[in-house]
């Protein structure tokens, strides 16, 4: 029988669950939003109840399960199994959430932060599968980074490596929330392509958008006009590509990949974003080798991180 794994994906947003086997299939899942304005505590009971709902909806139930594998949506101390803290949810300093697992359901368990085990999701079972040098970039709220080199996650001396997002493009350009400016992720995350639509209205370029509630603008908002051929929105949308693959040029000529992965919601604009990253590569990276890296959008979606945790956990078997 092929081995099977409990995934948990603990998320700012959202929790899901899921009974992974090893190829990559899911054969029970749960979602819902993660509860807001709750302790670590009841976050993780939150998770526990709907690993309960998933496992007993498979026919081996518990006994059929080999281990854990744990995504958290912040950064982590891996070798400790620790959270470091979270941006969306208070409380996460320093809770032992791996052993915690582990020691309430019996099982091995085995942790690291959402970009990490995304980039091993899409290496496994995804657009990078075969792969074995892959750069993962999830292009959101934030921009966060993951590297699977030589197959397996590599995370640095600290459990830090992959910070793409806060690379820094622009020494004077827009304020991130890192505390400095110019970062990819102040120039290329979805706050950033919304707040850059805001102020080119108000310095009166035409637009689409301009019937839009300023207030309300989003990056969806900006590459649908984009795709309608609004070209205040298209340039938009160039300049965050662009600026992205600047970015993947400075890591394609330090780590050498196979492919670049890009996956989270920005990600689904397609080529509008895509086709300029890839201009810029190939005009910033050293080699022709480096040129020629491909990079293409993830095929896991929001099951990234899920399944990704899924092949964690597996590694560890």
């Amino acid at each position: 029988m092929a081995r099977r794994v409990l995934s948990l994906d603990l998320g700012g947003t959202k929790l899901a669950v899921g009974v992974v086997n090893d190829a990559g299939e899911a054969l029970a899942e749960r979602l819902r939003l993660t509860p807001v304005q709750t302790s670590p505590a009841q976050v993780i009971q939150a998770l526990l109840d709907m690993a309960e709902e998933a496992v007993q909806e498979v026919e081996s139930g518990w006994s059929g399960l080999a281990g854990v594998g744990i995504s958290f949506g912040g950064p982590v101390d891996f070798a400790a199994g620790r959270t470091l803290t979270c941006h969306h949810l208070p409380g996460w300093e320093s809770i032992p959430l791996r052993d915690e697992v582990a020691d309430r359901l019996g099982l091995p368990a085995i942790m690291d932060n959402d970009a990490n085990v995304a980039a091993l999701g899409e290496a496994r079972f995804g657009a990078a599968r075969g792969r074995r040098h892959v750069l993962y970039l999830t292009v959101s709220t934030g921009i966060g980074g993951g590297l699977v080199l030589d197959g397996r996650p590599y995370r640095g001396a600290h459990s830090q490596a992959g910070e793409i997002g806060h690379i820094i493009i622009a020494p004077t350009g827009p304020p991130c929330t890192c505390g400095r400016r110019g970062c990819l992720e102040a120039l290329a995350s979805g706050p950033a392509i919304a707040r850059a639509a805001r102020e080119a209205l108000r310095a009166g370029e035409a637009s689409s958008l301009a019937a839009l509630p300023r207030g309300e603008l989003t990056a969806r908002d900006v590459a649908q006009a984009a795709d309608a051929g609004d070209e205040l929105a298209r340039g938009i949308m160039h300049a965050a590509g662009e600026a992205l693959g600047v970015a993947i040029a400075a890591a394609a000529n330090l780590l050498d990949p196979d492919i670049v992965v890009i996956g989270g919601g920005v990600s689904q604009a397609g080529d509008l974003l895509l086709a300029p990253a890839r201009e810029a590569l190939a005009a910033h990276a050293v080699t022709d080798i480096a040129r020629r890296i491909e990079v293409v959008p993830g095929q896991l979606g929001p099951r990234g991180a899920l399944l990704g945790a899924a092949a964690l956990a597996l590694d560890m078997l």
